[in-house]
């Protein structure tokens, strides 16, 4: 049976590329001169695609503003990365022979320099794309999110326009998306007889949920999202820090909003409807 391929639309990367611009012009906040110049010109086919959407407009014939509706989509997909980080993250890292976390171990560590060496150990296994797809989520929204996560879209870094839409970054989201294990690689046998990858990944995420559970549950502060944008402000740009929009910001659930995700097959309605309007 031949692998399942992930493939990224034109569509799909404008999506993703403009959802990116729109928390960059929202949250730090951000105003792009309807002259673009500079770096900035390789933004303009997103920032076109964001007017076409209605998701920003032109104020004063003289810059790109976010609209209430760019707030609402970015406000839709927040949610999404919200349970990124708090449901889904915590299988970037499980050692499929001792059968372990590396986030059992969240709380030894003193620092985060510490905590992400420990994460590069050979023994891990990446298994989000596994459990995003088991869960019906479309694996190449979930490495874009933790490619956000990771900063590595990095508006301090010259060049990140281009890299936005144009970059290899794009084709680095593919390649793990189609070289990451899936449900069907995990399956096995032994000397009790052949277990599917279906019963490994429901075992998977069940462990999983329990031990996010316990990790909320240890320390409430588990459950703060890190507010630390992953872009640097430049400056006003000469526009002062005007907000059109409210920013928006992540809000922390309370643990037993998690409860539900004890059934493998669970996912939340947020998952099911399109972030985009």
């Amino acid at each position: 049976m031949s692998r399942k391929q992930f493939t990224l639309t034109e569509e799909q990367r404008k999506s993703f590329a403009g959802v990116y611009l729109l928390d960059v012009i929202i949250n730090v906040p951000a105003y792009f001169s309807v002259l673009l110049e500079g770096n900035d010109k390789d933004l303009e086919p997103v920032l076109d695609w964001l007017m076409v959407k209605e998701y920003v407009q032109i104020k004063d014939n003289e810059k790109y503003v976010p609209t209430a509706k760019g707030r609402a989509v970015l406000q839709n997909f927040k949610e999404r990365y919200l349970e990124f980080l708090k449901v889904f993250d915590i299988y970037c890292a499980v050692d499929l022979e001792a059968g372990e976390f590396a986030f059992s171990y969240y709380f030894d560590f003193d620092n985060m320099d510490e905590w992400r060496a420990f994460l590069q150990d050979e023994r891990w296994e990446d298994l989000r794309i596994a459990v995003a797809d088991y869960k019906g989520i479309d694996p190449v929204e979930i490495v874009f999110m933790s490619f956000i996560h990771e900063n590595r879209f990095g508006r301090d870094e010259t060049g990140w326009q281009f890299d936005l839409l144009l970059g290899t970054v794009w084709d680095e989201i593919l390649e793990i998306c189609n070289t990451a294990l899936l449900k069907d690689d995990l399956a096995y046998e032994d000397e009790h007889g052949y277990v599917s990858g279906e019963d490994v990944i429901e075992d998977i995420i069940t462990q999983g949920t329990e031990l996010m559970i316990e990790l909320y549950q240890k320390d409430e502060q588990f459950n703060v999202p890190d507010e630390t944008p992953v872009y640097e402000a430049v400056g006003d740009n000469g526009h002062g820090d005007e907000l059109v929009v409210e920013k928006v910001v992540m809000i922390p659930y309370p643990v037993d909003y998690y409860y539900p995700y004890r059934d493998p097959r669970y996912l939340r309605p947020i998952w099911r409807r399109r972030w985009l309007i």
